[in-house]
């Protein structure tokens, strides 16, 4: 059995977190600032940064939009690189 059969995704949606914070960060925004761009609330942005929760197909344009970036920078990970296939 390989490691995608078996991945939960959890590292999946840390990597997605931990680009959110980079990009957020970069840009200058606090957390209640995003959120408010992004049409979400603070406490539930900072749980998708935490990689707690994966946010939808919607909410991650929604923060790509507020970032004013492309929501595919968002998908673009180094961690999964470096995942034991």
């Amino acid at each position: 059995m390989d490691s995608a059969s078996t991945d939960d995704g959890s590292e999946i949606v840390a990597a997605l977190g931990a680009a959110i914070r980079k990009h957020r960060t970069a840009a200058g925004l606090s957390q209640t600032k995003l959120a408010q761009l992004a049409g979400i609330s603070r406490p539930y942005l900072n749980l998708v940064e935490a990689g707690h929760k994966c946010p939808t197909v919607v909410v991650l344009v929604h923060l790509a939009r507020g970032l004013d970036i492309e929501p595919a920078l968002l998908l673009e990970t180094q961690s999964l690189s470096t995942a034991p296939h």
